[in-house]
């Protein structure tokens, strides 16, 4: 199950660096803004492979040049209804929901979207 998981939060975060700067768990304090962190990963057995929940979390301050809309919007738009292939792996990623994270700091952002996943060897 480990090797197949950390295959797919690979493959995963790989895709969404494509568009924004994104990381596992917990970015760097020195990142620029905007970035997102996919910081869970919830998974549970199915007959032929696994189905979870993950989220994303969008960081962005006030001086970004980018709507915290637009990213949310381009996440759910490439990745709900994404589909991925390998030899050994494949998976389907649908869009669940998303919601606003309460901060502390007010010039700071952050929202939450949420898919799922099914994964299969």
């Amino acid at each position: 199950m480990k090797k197949l998981i950390d295959r797919f939060i690979e493959i995963f975060i790989k895709e969404v660096n494509k568009y924004y700067t994104c990381y596992y768990e917990e970015a760097p304090n020195d990142t620029k803004f905007p970035y997102l962190v996919m910081p869970t990963l919830n998974m549970s057995p199915l007959y032929s492979g696994y189905s979870g929940l993950f989220d994303l979390e969008v960081y962005i301050n006030e001086i970004s040049d980018i709507s915290v809309e637009t990213i949310l919007d381009k996440m759910r738009d490439v990745f709900d209804g994404f589909s991925y292939y390998e030899s050994g792996l494949g998976f389907h990623i649908g869009f669940e929901n998303q919601l606003i994270v309460k901060s502390n700091e007010q010039d700071l952002s952050i929202r939450r979207i949420t898919f799922s996943a099914r994964l299969f060897r």
